[in-house]
């Protein structure tokens, strides 16, 4: 019986061990934020327009200037609402 309940505890303890593993290595797999991922999707839109020479890099600058004021304007509003709210 307590071989058996040391076997179980030892399986336990290693797929514990894997499966946090893989989340520190991939936290986007867990933690989601669809307003940041939006921003993101955007933000990779523009670089992979500049990678294949769509755009010049004076517009991919102002392209992701632009984003990271929208983005960093739209998270202190919402960081205010959530304030104000307590």
């Amino acid at each position: 019986m307590i071989k058996k309940s040391l076997l179980l505890f030892c399986t336990l303890v290693l797929a514990g061990c894997s499966y946090g593993q893989n989340y520190l290595e991939n936290p986007e797999m867990f933690i989601r934020d669809p307003h940041f991922a939006e921003y993101k999707e955007k933000r990779d839109d523009v670089e992979r327009q500049y990678l294949r020479k769509e755009i010049t890099y004076v517009e991919y600058v102002e392209q992701k200037d632009r984003l990271d004021a929208t983005y960093d304007r739209e998270v202190q509003e919402r960081t205010q609402k959530i304030i104000s709210r307590d």
